[in-house]
């Protein structure tokens, strides 16, 4: 059972290790060095994922030994992606070797504690189960996926540690509801040590997580969010933990899109498009963190209806995300205003209501969908 106690241990024990961390990083080669896509101009230590980590473990192995052993698979797994993510905070980890590692723990949480996708959901009343192998390679794309997902959207001064609180907090009411252990004690730690860091985090951050922090978080998450199948409908976790999938199946398409590797570094996440419409960091960590949260009530709202319904709000969500998150959108735009300033009122009637016309008639049906099972 959770104790108030050991929240409060988790947090100031967070508290001091992000202070010690700040201190120490630049002496131990931790430190990120501004680049074209940054949003910081001067190095800054990296690396407070040591002190998440260990601050939230450190408790559970004092005070939780039972669930130690009781969920042995998913903290040697936790140990595995936080010394890669050490590693790659001091000298660099290519992407491919990110990926064996993060395979490897979830070989540890599939075998040993048998956390798995064992199901894709029911559709139109036919329940899919998956075979052990193909539940083994839907999980570990799951949680491969998802990790890196997170680490992706850590671009700005505090605001992964937002969004994975707000995530981490409807995990936490899940797991509340359906008297679950493992969801609530994982959920609440996390959060309390990740609310210390964001006091040295926040914009202007004096230390950042690094890898050994977001991956961490993503790879937890992600196994939460896998536990959270038990009890909800496996589609509603899309909501549950929207803003990096969105944010990464976007960019990604755009890139390939463009004929370049997915995996190719760019300024089109997110982030960089939020901050360039608002101008502040504050402002646009809060605006993301507060679109997380509407998408976090949705997953709650909806979280017991059928999948192909979820299935379908999530897939106008993310056309839309899509839509308008497109950086070509904005060179349309431009011929847009040409056009509309060359052909006047014409042009409008023959071509922008229907792009408007369009879009209000997708937002209502997704509305009237929404509105209509929340009801129910």
């Amino acid at each position: 059972m959770i104790n108030s106690l050991d929240i409060v241990l988790v947090f100031l024990l967070s508290l001091f290790l992000t202070y010690m961390v700040t201190k120490f990083s630049s002496r131990l080669g931790m430190l990120d060095i501004p680049n074209e896509r940054s949003s910081h101009i001067n190095p800054i230590p990296r690396g407070a994922g040591v002190a998440i980590f260990l601050a939230y473990l450190s408790v559970l192995v004092l005070f939780h030994y039972d669930f130690v052993l009781k969920y042995l698979g998913f903290i040697i797994g936790s140990v595995i992606i936080f010394l890669v993510g050490v590693y790659d905070d001091n000298r660099g980890v290519n992407p491919k070797t990110k990926f064996i590692f993060i395979a490897l723990a979830t070989v540890a949480i599939f075998f040993m504690d048998h956390l798995a996708i064992k199901t894709l959901g029911t559709w139109y009343g036919h329940t899919i189960k998956l075979p052990l192998i193909i539940s083994f390679l839907v999980t570990a794309f799951a949680v491969i996926g998802f990790t890196n997902a997170l680490n992706l959207i850590d671009g700005l001064d505090g605001l992964s540690g937002s969004v994975s609180i707000v995530i981490f907090s409807a995990f936490y009411y899940i797991g509340m509801v359906n008297h679950d252990d493992f969801m609530m004690i994982i959920s609440s730690f996390m959060i309390a040590s990740i609310i210390a860091f964001i006091f040295f985090n926040w914009h202007p951050a004096k230390i950042f997580m690094g890898d050994s922090g977001s991956l961490v978080l993503g790879f937890t998450i992600s196994v939460v969010a896998i536990k959270s199948i038990d009890y909800i409908s496996i589609t509603a976790v899309l909501f549950l933990t929207a803003i990096p999938i969105i944010d990464t199946l976007t960019v990604m398409i755009r890139r390939l899109q463009r004929g370049l590797s997915p995996f190719n570094p760019d300024k089109t996440h997110l982030h960089h498009k939020v901050l360039r419409w608002k101008g502040g960091v504050d402002n646009s960590v809060v605006i993301i963190a507060a679109i997380q949260f509407v998408f976090s009530f949705m997953g709650l709202a909806l979280r017991r209806q059928p999948d192909e319904v979820i299935f379908f709000l999530f897939a106008i969500t993310l056309l839309l995300a899509f839509t308008f998150l497109d950086e070509r959108a904005v060179a349309r735009e431009r011929t847009l205003i040409t056009k509309i300033r060359k052909k006047g009122v014409k042009f409008i009637k023959g071509h922008l209501n229907k792009y408007i016309i369009s879009l209000i008639l997708l937002i209502l049906i997704a509305l009237v969908i929404g509105l209509k099972l929340i009801s129910h």
